[in-house]
């Protein structure tokens, strides 16, 4: 009983992960603003309820690639605010 019990979380797992990963692909197909690229897909996935961790595994990237990128892009962002507000 052990033995079905651990091999269906092992599939309730698979079909989960795959679900949001078809998910977040067919709202970037019909709504590409909204999740433009894999940070942003990651980010949609936690959302969703995945661990940061995983939601990376499923877009093939790694939480601290995906972290690195997000700092990134605030940092950019606070940047180009700083300056359109000095115009």
């Amino acid at each position: 009983m052990t033995d079905e019990k651990t091999q269906s979380d092992v599939w309730l797992q698979v079909i989960g992960k795959s679900l949001a990963y078809l998910c977040v692909q067919e709202v970037a197909k019909h709504d590409p603003k909204r999740v433009p690229d894999k940070p942003a897909k990651v980010k949609f996935l936690e959302d969703m309820g995945l661990p940061n961790k995983e939601a990376a595994r499923v877009m093939g990237t790694t939480a601290n690639s995906v972290k690195t990128n997000l700092r990134r892009r605030e940092r950019e962002e606070a940047g180009s605010g700083k300056k359109k507000s000095k115009l």
